[in-house]
């Protein structure tokens, strides 16, 4: 069945042809009572996220330059004496304290696109230009468009070639977010030209895919396949900017959507399992248990699969995403507590610990699964529950890295904000809770966006909406912008 469906679905995609969207069949199911509204969404951002980034702290100096590494606290690090959490933190966090990555620079500025995008309030808006303008000026080669991924000491690292694909991917993010919100054409210029960059310099045509690096080294860092060299550039910009490009750049993008949806379904997808594997190189790790290879990866990876289908009407892509979806979710929930699981062992149980990014996956899967059928609602008032009370930092806001296994799940007091943890996956959590809620409880929502003018194409996040009114006042700080809100009914 899933081969036949691929073979199909790649034969259309390759003379140029799309399968039409098939009808959404009319819910049978109705949505449990104690579903979170969209209002108890934009509570859990504006009082248990947002005071953590809307301090000084967190702005940097100059402001943009948005710090890899803060307390717990959400104070500065005094590195001649930081707080317990980094002092005593895991070794892959503490080796690389001197660094400043540009990722989390620009899922910071990702997170203040999103407190606009809910809230309007003008100055978050300033402190996405800022993160924005930072990386724009600071990280981008004007010559290759590549971008850095690190300064060590100040000093920009690695060189051009071994960088990561997965970090330039997220370079992207907060500039792909501020795009989406404003139509900043000369942000666009930049997205563009490092797209250009990871798509000439990274396309490997014997494989037919995204490599990790294209440096050669003796470690053989060129020969890793990794699932997320070709995953990441669609969460991370190709999605969400795809369809309100200008209609040149959109058939590219689109076609380019494909191309990695091809290689993920084709090469890491194994559909018996329902899982995705993280990486191919190493046949060591093509097992349960390996690096890469968790119910957050595969999550993510269907999520994408089905919106790039209903983007670019591929009713086989839709279906195949849909299927294993639905089977990661069942496999991942855990009924006794009500929340999600993490991975499978290696022997096959779930594992009960908690990590805060895979578990905003698994809800915002089975959120968008809702929207067309209810029944995928089912855990989420549970697991929903366990996010706001369990993994909510109560005192300092923004959520734990996650918790520890059944039955106690106590909180991890590791570094809430460190290499890899930004506000990006908290906040997008809290964006498609909002915008599916409303939709699940027949409620309209709103979203706030800053374009030159009221009348641009303006979409629900990664989803389908009517548009339905529209207000438009002037916005302050932002001359010949356009402060508007746009009511959304009809997600999908």
């Amino acid at each position: 069945m899933r081969f036949t469906s691929f073979v199909l679905w790649t034969t259309l995609s390759l003379s140029g042809l799309a399968l039409p969207a098939q009808p959404t069949p009319a819910p049978t199911a109705t949505i449990p009572a104690d579903l979170p509204t969209g209002e108890r969404w934009l509570r859990h951002f504006r009082e248990d996220l947002l005071p953590f980034w809307n301090v000084p702290a967190a702005w940097g100096t100059p402001r943009g330059d948005f710090p890899t590494f803060r307390g717990n606290d959400g104070q500065a690090v005094d590195w001649a004496k930081p707080p317990a959490e980094l002092a005593e933190a895991l070794g892959w966090i503490k080796e690389q304290f001197s660094r400043e990555y540009v990722r989390m620079k620009s899922r910071q500025t990702y997170f203040y696109g999103v407190a606009y995008h809910l809230t309007g309030d003008p100055k978050m808006l300033e402190l996405a230009r800022d993160g924005a303008t930072f990386i724009r000026r600071r990280a981008l080669d004007p010559q290759t468009g590549s971008a850095v991924s690190y300064w060590e000491q100040g000093v920009p690292k690695p060189e051009m070639l071994a960088r990561t694909t997965q970090d330039l991917a997220y370079a992207q993010l907060g500039l792909a977010m501020y795009y989406y919100l404003t139509r900043d054409e000369a942000t666009l210029r930049d997205i563009r030209k490092l797209k250009r960059h990871i798509f000439s310099q990274y396309w490997n045509p014997e494989w037919q895919a995204l490599r990790w690096v294209k440096k050669e080294s003796p470690d053989g860092e060129h020969l890793r396949q990794e699932l997320v060299a070709q995953l990441d550039q669609v969460n991370a910009y190709l999605l969400l900017l795809t369809p309100i490009l200008p209609p040149a750049d959109r058939r590219e993008w689109a076609a380019d959507l494909k191309r990695l949806a091809q290689v993920m379904v084709r090469d890491y997808h194994d559909a018996d399992r329902h899982l995705f594997w993280g990486s191919l190189h190493d046949p060591a790790q093509k097992q349960l248990g390996s690096r890469h290879t968790d119910f957050g990866h595969t999550a993510k990876a269907y999520w994408m699969l089905e919106r790039i289908g209903r983007l670019t009407s591929e009713q086989p892509l839709i279906d195949l995403a849909t299927t294993g979806a639905k089977a990661v979710l069942k496999q991942a929930y855990l009924p006794d507590s009500g929340t999600w699981g993490s991975r499978l062992r290696p022997d096959g149980s779930v594992g009960t610990g908690k990590e805060w990014w895979i578990y905003a996956e698994l809800d915002q899967l089975a959120a968008t699964l809702a929207l067309t059928d209810p029944a995928q609602t089912a855990p989420l008032p549970r697991t929903a529950e366990f996010w706001f009370k369990r993994m909510v930092d109560p005192v300092h806001h923004e959520v734990w890295g996650g918790t520890g296994g059944a039955p106690g799940f106590e909180p991890w007091q590791g570094p809430k904000i460190h290499q890899w943890k930004s506000g990006y996956h908290s906040a997008e959590h809290a964006l498609v809770g909002y915008l599916t809620a409303q939709a699940l409880h027949r409620q309209a929502a709103i979203l706030y966006f800053a374009p030159p003018s009221a009348k641009a194409l303006l979409r629900p996040y990664v989803f389908e909406g009517s548009a339905t009114t529209r207000t438009s006042l002037p916005l302050p700080g932002f001359p010949g912008r356009r402060k508007v809100a746009v009511t959304f009914t009809a997600l999908k």
